[in-house]
């Protein structure tokens, strides 16, 4: 494919997107043909190529978004889009960066390796060493800023199954470079969020070419990269050609708002998820067999109250009490922890999630199928949801008492107590 065909595929499957999931703890809102993403930490702006200047005083609006929920933002304005942009943002308070290359590649069109294959391994393997990812944090803040931050990254990681990696090259056993990619869903598309090294930027490249692969049988086909000086250098010696410039354009958050550092939802899993199963399992009696029912042995006081059929009409009004009490029993600023057997788990603050502007409640208390936990994360409080027996329990005495009344309402007496 040449030049232009490859400007082409960037156009139009990496820009302006509006993605059929938004990422974890974000909502997404398109405005005319901006599309704003908010993280509850900061927020970004995507768009298609602009042939002509944007309605006038919408550029403004998507600053007075982002500063009425106390976020900064980030907004790439490319080469060729209008040349009123770069000033309507300025003039709405963004302020400029570097200005990089954008670098496209179909992957089997890269040249090979010169001497002998780089020592690629990835973090996302079995048998990473879990020291590698401190090391490569220190990587990437030495060459740093990166069109994808490393933090965010990793933030994702936990939900991005076989869409994303994150990978070191091993110099004496030990990581001399890394760089870290994202699969655009459904594009083809491998997306490079940063590069430490321009010496090992074409091997790391070269490892993703089968990312993607558990979604598609063959994994992404193209490849994408933003890069500056060295890196640049050396990805267009690797097959890359540069379809387009890019610069990102910074907003800063509000002045006197306190700077919120944690998304309203994070994914739960690897070491620290795993760490709260093992604590289920040993301390609380957590069993998923049918011959170990109760299944859970929770601390006093508690109550376990009977269920019917997970039908809407009757799931609803339950979801409602257990997401009021758990709000009633947590401050601002406090995080919870939903557990779903086997399935991925998330870290939420009750208190920014569920609302209008803000992302799904994440999970559900009733059981459909699945083992389900709401959790305070040292276990002091929390319910249970068992599938097969059907019950739900609720332990702690702040959230007995604020959950307790409204389900025996709903479900009668409970069939246990403790305390």
């Amino acid at each position: 494919m040449d030049t232009g065909g490859l400007r082409e595929l960037y156009e139009t499957r990496m820009r302006g997107l509006v993605p059929q999931l938004p990422p974890v703890g974000a909502v997404v809102c398109q405005d005319g043909p901006f599309v704003r993403t908010h993280y509850g930490t900061h927020g970004t702006v995507d768009h298609a190529p602009l042939a002509g200047p944007p309605p006038a005083g919408l550029v403004r609006r998507q600053a007075e978004a982002f500063a009425e929920r106390g976020e900064g933002a980030r907004w790439k304005v490319h080469g060729h889009d209008h040349a009123g942009l770069a000033g309507e943002l300025e003039a709405a308070g963004f302020e400029p960066g570097p200005e990089r290359s954008v670098l496209v590649a179909a992957f089997d069109g890269l040249a090979p390796p010169q001497g002998p294959p780089a020592d690629v391994r990835s973090l996302g393997a079995w048998e990473a060493d879990p020291d590698w990812w401190p090391r490569l944090r220190e990587l990437a803040a030495a060459r740093g800023p990166h069109p994808d931050p490393l933090e965010e990254f990793e933030t994702d990681a936990a939900w991005c199954g076989g869409r994303g990696d994150a990978a070191v090259v091993l110099e004496g056993g030990r990581p001399a470079a890394g760089g870290w990619a994202r699969v655009v869903p459904g594009r083809e598309l491998v997306a490079v969020g940063g590069l430490t090294a321009p010496a090992a930027a074409a091997d790391l490249v070269r490892s993703w070419q089968g990312l993607g692969a558990a979604y598609r049988y063959e994994g992404a086909r193209y490849c994408c990269a933003e890069a500056a000086g060295e890196t640049r250098t050396a990805l267009l010696a690797a097959g890359f050609a540069e379809v387009a410039t890019v610069r990102t354009f910074t907003l800063a958050a509000p002045e006197g708002v306190p700077a919120v550092t944690t998304r309203p939802v994070l994914g739960l899993g690897g070491v620290r998820g795993q760490a709260v199963w093992d604590r289920l399992w040993g301390e609380f009696g957590f069993r998923t067999k049918v011959v170990e029912m109760p299944g859970f042995a929770p601390p006093a006081p508690s109550a376990t109250w009977p269920l019917g059929d997970p039908v809407e009409e009757h799931t609803r009004p339950v979801e409602q009490a257990v997401r009021r009490a758990l709000t009633a029993v947590t401050a601002p600023g406090d995080r919870l922890y939903w557990m779903d057997w086997q399935h991925p788990c998330s870290d939420f603050d009750p208190h920014r999630v569920g609302r209008p502007g803000q992302p799904p409640w994440p999970g559900w208390a009733f059981p459909n199928g699945d083992f389900y936990f709401y959790l305070d994360p040292e276990l002091r409080f929390g319910t249970f949801g068992h599938p097969w027996e059907p019950t739900l329990t609720v332990f702690g005495a702040a959230l007995l008492a604020a959950a307790g009344p409204q389900l025996t309402r709903l479900l009668g007496d409970p069939v246990r107590r403790q305390g």
